[in-house]
Parts: C-alpha cells; structure tokens; sequence
C-alpha cells in the first residue's frame, strides 16, 4: 500500500510540472515495465528503445490522465502499443525482405545486375546523407549515435563512455535519432 501512496505523491509533482518528480516517475515506471517488456521481447536493447517511447509517451500524455488509480493500467497499455508496433514493423520489414529476395529470384541476370548497380547507387547516396546528417549534429548526440549505431554499444556502456547516466544516455539517443529524422526528411 506504501507503494501506491508514493507513487500518486510522485505522479501528482510530476503533474504539477515539477522536473524532479518527472525523472522518480520515470525511473519508477522503467523499473516496474522493465521486466514486463523484457519478457515480451527477449532483448535488452529493443526492451530499452521500447521503454524510452513508453516514458516519451507518458510524459506527453501525463496532462491527459484524469484518475491516477488509472496510471498502471495507462502505462502498461502503452508499453503494450510500443511493443506490437516494434513487431509491426519488424514483421514488415521482414515481408518486404522476403518479397525482394522473391523478385531478384525470378529477374534475369542482366536486369539483376541493373538493380543491384541502382540500389548500390541508392545506398550510397542515402549513406552520404545520414554521414552528412550525422556530421551536422551537436557533439553530445552525435558521439552517442556513433557509439549506439555504429559500436552497437548498449546505454550503459554509452553512458560510461560519455560520462552520464544509461537514462541520459537514452534521452540524447532518442533526440539524436529526432534531429537526424528531421535533417533527413527536410533534405530529402
């Protein structure tokens, strides 16, 4: 019961606006959904972008909860959407994987060799914008991209390296990967 008092005293100063109640809010939803999103996904690293969406989320949505007996319930909702729109995608992203393969399948040679001449052109193209892209940001977020994306290094070993915290270290990720998307979507 304890438990629940202190989470409606945390969830009414992260209401009122108060920074310091926000960040207990989040670091209590990230332990209580950690191992619920774990569980579901079987990776640490998805489980961690899956619970920075969800505390993204709850922070835009914080104003919209009318009862805070709802709070858990809303939480885990969210969490729950995240998860099946990271398997969306992924199911997604693995039909048209297959549907490629499909098609070169049945493509003569020559037409291969067309395509895969294009779509090397097309890669390259869009890996010299994300360099680009990637160039242009602030030092912080682009030193936690490069390690994150190209090291594939987890938050906490990010967080060592750049002197914060894992939960910090996910925040600059998070707005990193904002900017870059819309550096990438104005350029285009």
């Amino acid at each position: 019961m304890n438990d629940d008092n202190d989470h409606i005293q945390i969830l009414a100063e992260a209401r009122s606006g108060s920074q310091a109640g926000m960040g207990r809010l989040a670091a209590l939803v990230w332990d209580r959904l950690y191992p619920f999103v774990l569980r579901t996904t079987l990776n640490h690293d998805v489980t961690e972008d899956i619970l920075q969406d969800t505390l993204l989320a709850m922070m835009r949505g914080i104003e919209s909860l009318r009862d805070h007996r709802r709070f858990w319930p809303w939480m885990y909702r969210i969490a729950w959407n995240k998860i099946q729109d990271t398997f969306r995608r992924r199911r997604l992203q693995s039909s048209a994987e297959h549907v490629l393969l499909q098609s070169h399948h049945h493509a003569d040679a020559a037409r291969q060799r067309c395509q895969n001449q294009l779509e090397a052109r097309i890669r390259a193209e869009k890996l010299e914008q994300v360099t680009a892209a990637v160039k242009r940001l602030n030092q912080q977020h682009r030193d936690v991209v490069e390690l994150r994306c190209y090291e594939q290094l987890p938050y906490t070993e990010i967080a060592s390296r750049t002197r914060t915290t894992p939960q910090k270290a996910r925040v600059r990720f998070h707005r990193a990967k904002k900017s870059l998307e819309a550096r990438l979507t104005y350029s285009v």
